[in-house]
């Protein structure tokens, strides 16, 4: 039985609270991490010291849409938000049907059978729509050409945005991805305008972002950062660009500096005719973490690039960067950049796998120019 909680105002939204079954569904799900993360850390700024993010209803959560470790990436996220009001979560179609661990993920070998007895049991449907899922087209991604012919597209954008709208209203808090679908190149996609549509539908509606940094490379599994930012109000008189741009730099600039994009950043600069020791790649990636973590002061960190496993990490990424093809090394066991490295037009639909490097190097556009500014000056003194 689900809790509400009627405001006296009779016309007021009854707000949907969590019951103990809900969050120990979720934490279920936190548990399992372990089948798809090597690790997920967070951070949060200087002025949130009790860690929690504040979600008084109503509250929209936003965040940047990588893949679908996205969604069990949100069971982290509802550790730390206060009060505990069940979320409304807006997901592609397919994710609410049958069998789609094994379609999505492909998996092989013992996660193979795993997926597979899952996807038998239907518990990812059940449990989806249960903690608050709701399925919703993809007009921009699905037929946009043949639904913007027929005059389709634009009715079926109002009808998505709307129903998120009655969600809220619903008494439901809304976790959303303003980019509405899945970025390919390590950076934003495009923002929609589904938070300005909100905006101007729901009355002192809040926000709250999120950011998810994915380091693809520096493990056998992948790693998880993820960022919390402030609490954030959107002025009704703003339009819907400087609705985009003010979502796009409070996702943007929440990007973790990694193992695997601060050293993407180094080895994008790498020549195929100048070599470089393994020893003094190292030895730049240490001072670099060094010099941003002391003058980057809006960047977060990880914590990754200080402990002992850093070196391990380094190795498995230079090894990625062998067996894609976009290193080479010397006759004297240095490291060369090769042209698939430095190729960097085409493409970018499959950028992780076609370029690692570049895709993790993307991560950090919003902050390129201080980055670039620690790099230029550790290239002149030598390091």
């Amino acid at each position: 039985m689900q809790e509400t909680s009627t405001p006296k105002n009779s016309n007021a939204t009854e707000i949907v609270y969590s019951t103990k079954t809900y969050d120990w569904l979720i934490s279920l799900v936190y548990r399992t991490r372990g089948i798809l993360f090597d690790s997920i850390d967070e951070y949060f700024s200087e002025n949130n010291r009790d860690r929690i993010l504040r979600a008084q209803y109503p509250t929209v959560i936003i965040g940047n849409h990588v893949e679908e470790g996205d969604v069990p990436a949100l069971a982290a996220i509802h550790r730390v938000v206060q009060p505990k009001i069940k979320f409304a979560i807006p997901a592609r179609e397919d994710i609410l049907k049958k069998h789609f661990l094994v379609k999505e993920f492909r998996p092989k070998g013992t996660l193979k059978f795993i997926f597979g007895f899952i996807d038998r049991t239907n518990l990812i449907p059940v449990f989806l729509r249960y903690i608050g899922c709701f399925p919703v087209k993809r007009p921009f991604r699905d037929n946009a050409r043949e639904l913007l012919k027929s005059g389709e597209l634009r009715n079926m954008v109002d009808q998505e945005w709307n129903t998120l709208v009655e969600r809220v209203n619903s008494g439901r808090n809304l976790f959303m991805f303003p980019e509405g679908t899945f970025n390919h190149d390590g950076y934003l996609n495009q923002i929609k305008k589904g938070v300005y549509f909100i905006r101007t539908k729901i009355k002192d509606v809040h926000f709250i972002s999120f950011t998810l940094t994915y380091d693809y490379i520096s493990a056998k599994k992948t790693q998880l950062h993820i960022a919390y930012g402030e609490n954030f109000d959107v002025s009704e008189s703003a339009n819907s660009d400087e609705v985009a741009n003010i979502v796009k730099e409070r996702l943007g600039k929440n990007y973790v500096a990694t193992t695997g994009n601060l050293l993407s950043m180094i080895l994008m600069r790498l020549s195929s005719e100048a070599a470089i020791g393994k020893d003094v790649l190292f030895k730049r990636l240490q001072s670099f973490a060094s010099e941003v973590k002391k003058k980057g002061k809006e960047i977060h960190v990880s914590g990754k690039l200080f402990g002992s496993h850093l070196e391990d990490a380094f190795q498995h990424i230079l090894q990625r960067g062998f067996e894609h093809k976009l290193l080479k090394i010397d006759g004297n066991g240095r490291v060369l950049a090769t042209e698939k490295l430095l190729h960097k037009e085409g493409d970018t639909r499959n950028l992780r796998k076609k370029n690692p490097f570049l895709y993790h190097a993307n991560q950090l556009t919003f902050h390129k120019p201080e980055l670039d500014k620690i790099l230029l000056s550790l290239s002149d003194s030598g390091i």
